[in-house]
């Protein structure tokens, strides 16, 4: 497993902002820009094979890049009239990013699937690790925790729980599906990154990831009556489910801090989880995706054709300019760029689903809508390159699967 590979290089930048934020958490000094590294060194690789893929080009792949070219044509095209200077710059160029991320497994020769993912996983174990040790010195009032990066910055860093929990989501979904893995590694990865998920606090990641493994059970059972076949993966769901709601339960009358220190994570989970029918509104968190919801349809009332430009968002709600968003990646488009960029990038998203088969891959089917329910709750323009990233890989799995066939049938025969 070769750092120097195009797969390895490409997970890198998916996942930049997080290694960038791990180093920091390791005190290491002069953390390098990883994203424009990363990014340098895909369009690179992109331009030298990019001459000769685009003669061969499949309809479905020229289809999608031609649509996500549109969109970023849009966003480049409404920095003439947005209300922000600043935040307008930062945000075209950074969706740059996201674009490359989407264009890169389309345009380069022989991308390896199975490669990408191992380098993704354990970057992201390895991630994951660095951020639950830090978030338990956090949580638990640690002192030398917090001093080693300063109150401010170790307050900023506890907001990675998130992303952690989105990640870790991903996994979970990926490796659950994986039939062709040997069964102790496929489950010892789904119940790792289970774990992880559940011990980061992320609800929504959390939720939505037991939400589509629940509606995948129903559809078996049901599918199951009819044929009168079990299928296997029915049981292993119901133990994750089964496991979380008596966790929740458990937590929720017994501190499990008082037992062992290092369990303070589940029980921040929890009391999270328990948030949403507690607290008025759902909690605070909740709640200010109510207000960021009712304020951008409000905007949107005024101006639902144009929009107010790129990065406009956050100068229209504080008069800062500042980036900022409304937890909702539509309502974002729309607020910004308008009804016309809003029905290309709907566009976009429907054009993937229907390249999705999933016969023939349940667990793009799953992420697929793992990543459109998390954008409907917290993300942003300048935060989808992961999502962009793996809806490029959707396009291509089929032919990338059916060259692995290929390969072992010719080996087979020899």
């Amino acid at each position: 497993m070769s750092i120097f590979t195009k797969e390895a290089l490409f997970s890198i930048l998916l996942l930049s902002g997080t290694l960038k934020a791990m180093l920091i958490l390791l005190q290491i000094n002069g953390v390098p820009d990883l994203t424009l590294i990363s990014a340098f060194g895909v369009t690179v690789i992109l331009i030298n094979e990019i001459r000769t893929t685009l003669n061969h080009l499949e309809y479905k792949r020229v289809e999608v890049l031609l649509i996500l070219t549109l969109f970023y044509l849009f966003m480049i095209f409404s920095l003439g009239y947005t209300s922000s200077q600043s935040a307008s710059l930062t945000k075209t160029i950074n969706f740059g990013t996201m674009v490359l991320a989407f264009y890169f497994p389309l345009l380069v020769r022989d991308f390896k699937l199975k490669i990408f993912m191992n380098i993704t996983t354990l970057l992201i174990f390895i991630s994951s690790l660095i951020f639950l040790n830090f978030y338990t010195g956090y949580l638990s009032g640690d002192e030398a925790v917090i001093l080693s990066l300063g109150e401010d910055e170790a307050r900023h860093m506890t907001a990675l729980y998130l992303t952690i929990s989105w990640l870790n989501g991903i996994l979970v979904l990926y490796y659950f599906f994986q039939d062709n893995q040997l069964p102790f590694v496929r489950w010892s990865m789904v119940l790792i990154a289970f774990i992880i998920l559940i011990s980061a606090g992320g609800r929504g990641p959390l939720l939505f990831t037991v939400l589509i493994l629940g509606v995948y059970v129903l559809y078996q059972v049901s599918q199951s009556l009819i044929s009168f076949r079990l299928n296997r993966l029915i049981l292993p769901v119901i133990i994750m489910i089964s496991s979380t709601v008596m966790i929740i339960f458990l937590v929720s009358n017994i501190k499990l801090e008082k037992i062992d220190p290092s369990l303070r994570l589940v029980d921040n989970t929890v009391e999270r989880l328990m948030g949403l029918v507690n607290e008025k509104g759902g909690g605070a968190s909740a709640h200010s995706r109510i207000v960021n919801a009712k304020f951008s349809i409000d905007k949107i009332n005024h101006s639902s054709f144009w929009g107010y430009g790129v990065g406009s968002y956050g100068y229209e709600k504080s008069k800062i300019d500042e980036l900022d968003y409304p937890h909702n990646l539509f309502l974002e488009v729309w607020f910004e760029l308008g009804y016309l960029p809003l029905l290309i990038f709907l566009l976009l998203f429907y054009r993937v689903y229907k390249n999705i088969d999933p016969t023939q891959c349940s667990w793009c089917m799953a992420l697929y809508f793992y990543f459109l329910l998390n954008v409907l709750k917290s993300s942003s323009l300048i935060d989808i390159r992961m999502m962009l990233g793996f809806y490029a890989i959707f396009i291509i799995i089929e032919h990338v699967e059916e060259k692995v066939e290929n390969k072992q049938i010719k080996e087979n025969n020899r």
